[in-house]
């Protein structure tokens, strides 16, 4: 008889046991937080959502903005310090006074040559000059015979115009002799011709050696180049010669001096462009007193545009995608609206906005892809 009253106990507490005994073990799922909601074209990230431990949101400011160019650009010698020594006639080298990577002063002799041409020079000279004083005492006297009616006018005229004529003759001979580089007055040595530096300079290229016989007139003796100032000679593109201009702040940057920049100012920009290339000359002036940049070596010159204010953003703030760039606005807290941006250039790792982000607008610098997905 005692065995139901313990049934008869046990049932009730099998029963108010039984839903522990089927939660035993297992922990209660709690539902997961919402990452982002998207309502119409706004965006909201929920206040449990980890986006807002992961998205950074910054204020736009105005701000000055400089931004850089670079472009190849290559060393030239100035035109006006580098002359090729042309030889004025054929001769004998018989003197060089000079030698490779000698400097060398204006009007110093560079080298002498003994020419037959040069004495034919001076023997028309002397012919001419010859001609020129008998001609002179010719129309003084048949003037002063004129004077005295002893000489017709038309002789008179007739000596003037031999005169003249002979007088241009002799002036030829002597210019001659001067372009050639000589003395119209010397005598002696009529054959040799000395050729001096026409600039203060260094030579740098040598041809010429003594004995040689130098018949070719279009071939450079050697070259005389001042490299104390060089060119860097910039080639830009016809979009970017807007922000070029005279007196533009400018770096250099050169592989054979790798960690060192070099600085100047645009000192000429072309006028005329290239139809092939598309682009304009830019010159700029180095000091090269170290004689350390040679002329055709390959450099990447840096212009700094004119400083103005702007918006600069990061370039992670920029979405692109097939409508374009666009930035997502803080249009609520925690509420995000896509706006369509136009972006300038990059000044480091930031890009200008030139179009649509306001001053004081929020907008999500980094990690703004997430809401793009």
């Amino acid at each position: 008889m005692p065995r139901p009253a313990v049934l008869a106990w046990g049932l009730p507490m099998l029963i108010l046991a039984l839903p522990c005994l089927v939660g035993c073990g297992h922990a209660t799922k709690a539902a997961p937080a919402e990452i982002l909601l998207r309502e119409g074209s706004r965006i909201r990230v929920p206040d449990l959502s980890p986006l807002r431990n992961t998205l950074q949101v910054a204020t736009a400011q105005e701000q000055v903005v400089q931004t850089a160019l670079s472009v190849p650009a290559s060393v030239e010698a100035d035109p006006a310090e580098l002359v090729k020594i042309l030889p004025p006639l054929s001769g004998r080298i018989v003197q060089l006074h000079v030698h490779l990577g000698d400097w060398v002063k204006q009007g110093q002799p560079l080298l002498t040559m003994e020419s037959a041409d040069l004495a034919q020079a001076y023997a028309d000279l002397q012919k001419a000059l010859a001609q020129y004083q008998q001609a002179k005492r010719t129309v003084d006297r048949v003037r002063e015979l004129g004077r005295h009616d002893i000489a017709s006018r038309r002789e008179v005229d007739q000596a003037e115009t031999d005169f003249a004529s002979i007088e241009s003759e002799w002036r030829r001979a002597r210019a001659h002799i001067l372009q050639l580089g000589a003395n119209p007055e010397g005598t002696q040595a009529s054959h040799l011709l000395t050729i001096r530096a026409p600039i203060a300079a260094r030579v740098a290229d040598l041809a010429a050696g003594t004995g040689g016989y130098w018949n070719d007139l279009n071939a450079p003796l050697m070259v005389l180049a001042n490299l104390t100032h060089v060119w860097f000679t910039a080639s830009v593109q016809e979009k970017d010669i807007a922000g070029i201009f005279m007196g533009q702040e400018v770096s250099a940057e050169l592989a054979s001096f790798p960690g060192e920049t070099f600085r100047s100012k645009v000192a000429f920009v072309g006028e005329m462009l290239d139809p092939d290339t598309r682009t304009v000359k830019v010159r700029m002036v180095f000091d090269n007193a170290a004689h350390r940049l040679l002329p055709a070596m390959f450099a990447t010159v840096t212009f700094q545009a004119r400083p103005h204010k702007g918006i600069l953003v990061p370039l992670a703030a920029v979405i692109q995608g097939q409508e374009g760039s666009k930035v997502f606005v803080e249009v609520a807290p925690w509420t995000f609206e896509a706006v369509a941006v136009k972006p300038g250039a990059q000044v480091g790792g930031q890009t200008e906005i030139l179009e649509g982000l306001k001053t004081g607008q929020r907008f999500v610098a980094r990690e703004g892809v997430i809401l793009n997905d």
